[in-house]
């Protein structure tokens, strides 16, 4: 499981509601939930933390086992 896709299931946000919050396609945030992106800008990724009110580290840190 990916840090993101934990955060999001602990906030119990849905991908899609993550997509409208960040602005970030909802296409997008299913590839980096299920840990098939590892391409992502910088700005990207600030917006979902600020979506989800996490650091860096919280939402794209090593993936959890």
């Amino acid at each position: 499981m990916t840090r993101l896709k934990k955060v999001l299931t602990d906030k119990k946000i849905t991908q899609k509601e993550l997509a409208k919050m960040s602005e970030v396609a909802e296409y997008k945030i299913s590839q980096l939930c299920a840990g098939k992106s590892k391409d992502l800008f910088l700005s990207t990724a600030t917006r979902i933390c600020t979506a989800l009110n996490v650091t860096l580290d919280d939402a794209f840190g090593d993936v959890l086992k």
